[in-house]
Parts: C-alpha cells; structure tokens; sequence
C-alpha cells in the first residue's frame, strides 16, 4: 500500500512536472522535450529486463537464504551495466547527426545529454532491482519521490536561467544522478556484511532468460513511447506540440498501476521460487487497474479539453480532442502490463513474443496512415486492444486447464 500511494504522488508529481515543462517552453520546444524523453525511455527499454532478471535472482538468493551473495551480485551487475552505459556513449558518437535530423533538434545538446541519461540509467537500474528484490518498498517509494522533486527543481531553474530544452534535459540528468547516488549509499550500507570467500553460481544476467526479455521490453516500450518520436519527426512543430501534451497527460493512465506492479512481481517471484500460487494476486491487481485507469479515462473523456486549458494553457487548446481518446486507446496497454509482469514473474515469456508480433505492425500502421493525429491514437488503441484480447484470452485458457 505504501509503495502504491509513492507511486500515486510521483505519478501526480511528474505531471506536475510535466505541466511546468509545456508552459515554460513553446509548443514546439515541448514536442523536441517529449520527444527525447520518449527515445530516451524507448532506448532504455532494455534495462527494464535487466531489472527484472536481476529482481528475480535477488528474490532466489532471498527465498533461499543466500544473502550472502547480494554485494557480489550487486557489484558485478554494476561493473557491467557501467560498461554497456560507456560503450554507448561511443556508439552515440556515430550516430549523433541522425539522430539531431530526424528529431528536429537545432543543436547536438539535447542528444548528449539524451546520451549521458542513458549512460547512468544503467547503472541506477541495479539500486532498483535491489530495492524491489528485497522489498524495501520504503527505499524504493524514497528514491522515487527524491528523483521526480530533484527534477521538478534543477529543471525549472535551467530553463529559467535561458537554457530552454537543454535546461530541462540537463535537470532529468541531474536527477537521475541524484537518485544513482542516494541508492548506491544505502545499499552499500545495506550490504556492510562480510562475504570474502562467497562466489556466485553463475553471470549476474543468464543468457537463457535475457533475450527473450529484452526482446519483450524493447518492443512493448516501442508500442507505448515511440509515437511521440514518430509524431514529431511527420507532423509540423506546432502539431506535434499538441500531441505531446495529450500524449503526457494520456499516459498517467498507463503509469497509474506502476506501484501495484512494482510490489507485484516480487511478492509473485518469491512464490514461484517457493511453489506457491499467485493467480488470486494477479485478479486482485487486474480489478483494482482497471477501475482506476478506466475511471482515469472517463475522466479524461469528459473534461479533457477543460484540462488542457487548465494545465497547459490556450497555446495547447487543440490538444483537448486528442486528449479525450488518448485515455481510453492506452488504456488497454495497462492490463497487459500487469499480466506480462506477472508471467515474467514466474520465468514465462507469452507476452514478449506478442510483442514482438504486434509491436511492428503498430510502427507501420502510424508509418502509413498518419494524416491525421487522431488516426495515429486509434492505432495505439487498436493494437493494444487486440494485444490485451490475444494473451488475456491465452491467459485464462492456461489457468483453465491447470485448473
């Protein structure tokens, strides 16, 4: 319950955030800002299987009364994501006039700043997965709550300082240092026990499990971040600055059930390792998703243009119609986070291959069709309804026949 109401205010804390952003910046600097940001979550796709293996191997060596093993596996998962985060930088050398192109970004900045997120993302994954893993529900809920106040602070005070998206990136970068720190220190000091003399069974990431996982998070984050780098690369500034407001606040439905899903794939993992069943925690998590986000939705669907005005002010008025259906078409795409959680919980990968399935036909379908914004939102809708219609059905048949 704790971990859900932190998650609830960083929720309501990030689109405070988010509001502050639009109003300080032009419409058509919001769209570069929402843009990036959406290539920064899509490129860190990634590392959500990485926290998942590595949540799932600290609640084994948990269940199994290995604790011993934690500050090894601690430290090597961080020696080689700090790896992987420089080796990216490098690869970003390559491909920064690309990337600059197809965003629309005036300068290189906001790409390097786009890069050195990415780079400490990596490592501020492992302080994460520990927390989960552990169910240190208070550290974790701490660290968030640190991270979004940090953000709201550093950039608002760049951009006012003149420093316009290049501002706003660089107070994320900040943030996102501010909470690698605060959770390096509190683990370490979690994990001052001896374990000289402790080896660990096998690599802190196994390649059995791996793949499939980021295959599944690379494209389910493509499915529900990768419109807003599309949308500003085919449509005019001014327009794509109307989609991001929508598309932000849009998407509180599908943030809402972050903390009902954080606490469960622990709580799951940890009966799974035990032999225990978990179908009772999936409907109590499934119900209380879908009467929050679908209330969200209603909410969006009768007020959404008054909220934009509210929020964001008249520059953005255009964006109240797309608002209304953007609730709804994500909506979807809830469910199917809980239960893919779930499944990866208990080492089973059904959604990762419907991702991999559905996830291109999404890109092509806005590839082809994006006259309009509205067309580019009933696509987000269609295909995550069908996704959540295909696997919960996939689902249910299991649970029948194990019955």
């Amino acid at each position: 319950m704790r971990l859900s109401i932190a998650g609830i205010v960083c929720g309501l804390l990030g689109y405070f955030y988010q509001v502050i952003i639009g109003r300080l910046l032009t419409p058509a600097q919001y769209a570069l800002f929402t843009a990036v940001m959406a290539l920064t979550m899509f490129t860190n796709s990634p590392l959500g299987a990485v926290n998942m293996l590595l949540t799932r191997r600290v609640v084994s060596f948990r269940a199994n009364n290995q604790l011993v093993l934690l500050p090894l596996l601690y430290w090597r998962a961080s020696k080689w994501l700090a790896l992987v985060g420089i080796s990216f930088l490098f690869l970003l050398l390559a491909f920064t006039t690309e990337i600059q192109s197809h965003l629309q970004s005036p300068t290189s900045g906001p790409i390097w700043i786009f890069g050195l997120i990415v780079a400490l993302s990596a490592l501020a994954v492992v302080n994460g997965a520990f927390f989960q893993g552990i169910q240190a529900f208070g550290w974790l809920a701490g660290t968030g709550l640190a991270g979004v106040f940090s953000k709201i602070v550093f950039s608002y005070l760049l951009i006012i300082l003149g420093l316009g998206v290049v501002g706003a990136l660089t107070g994320v970068l900040l943030s996102v240092f501010l909470v690698w720190l605060f959770g390096l220190l509190a683990i370490t000091q979690r994990f001052r026990a001896q374990c000289s003399g402790s080896q660990l069974p096998a690599a802190p990431f196994p390649s059995g499990t791996i793949v499939p996982l980021l295959i599944g998070n690379v494209a389910f984050v493509a499915m529900t971040q990768l419109d807003m780098v599309l949308v500003n690369y085919y449509f005019p500034s001014e327009q794509a600055g109307l989609y991001a407001a929508a598309s932000v606040l849009g998407k509180a439905v599908f943030y809402l059930p972050g903390g009902l899903v954080t606490a469960l794939f622990p709580m799951v993992a940890e009966n799974h390792a035990k032999g225990r069943p978990s179908a009772q925690i999936l409907i109590q998590v499934v119900l209380v998703t879908a009467g929050l986000c679908g209330f969200v939705a209603l909410i969006y669907w009768w007020l959404g243009p008054w909220l934009i005005t509210l929020l964001y002010g008249q520059a953005y008025v255009g964006a109240g119609e797309l608002l209304r259906w953007y609730g709804l078409a994500i909506l979807p795409m809830t469910l199917v986070m809980v239960a893919e959680h779930f499944l990866i919980a208990k080492g089973r990968f059904l959604f990762v291959w419907l991702f991999l399935g559905i996830a291109p036909i999404q890109l092509l379908a806005i590839h082809i069709w994006h006259e309009q914004l509205l067309q580019v939102i009933a696509i987000i809708g269609l295909c995550g309804t069908g996704l959540m219609m295909v696997g919960y059905g996939m689902l249910w048949r299991e649970f029948r026949l194990s019955a």
